[in-house]
């Protein structure tokens, strides 16, 4: 399932752009958050400063098994530090859950 209006979020979540189209139709997009622009802004720094890309996700919700970007592409490997930058901004988002995916993408096997 696709979100309906998947232009709008591609640009609060650049992650998006970087799946094909034919994987993203296949996604459960009811577990995505949608943040507001500054939330998308401050992912998006975030996201830069670490080096890796950022999906937000509803609190709480889980995609059916086999249908989330998780099982799709790689997660990436957080140290000490990062692994506080994201929790911080959970904190500031608290209906959000925060997953960082390797940058540049990487399928997963």
């Amino acid at each position: 399932m696709i979100a309906t209006d998947i232009s709008e979020m591609r640009t609060l979540l650049p992650i998006l752009n970087e799946i094909d189209e034919t994987s993203l139709s296949r996604l459960d997009s009811s577990e995505w958050f949608r943040p507001s622009a500054a939330q998308a802004r401050r992912l998006e720094a975030a996201a830069d400063r670490m080096g890796v890309y950022l999906m937000a996700y509803r609190a709480n919700c889980r995609a059916a098994v086999g249908d989330g970007l998780c099982n799709l592409i790689a997660a990436a490997e957080l140290d000490a530090v990062k692994l506080d930058e994201i929790a911080s901004l959970e904190s500031a988002c608290p209906d959000a859950a925060i997953v960082a995916y390797e940058r540049p993408i990487r399928q997963r096997h």
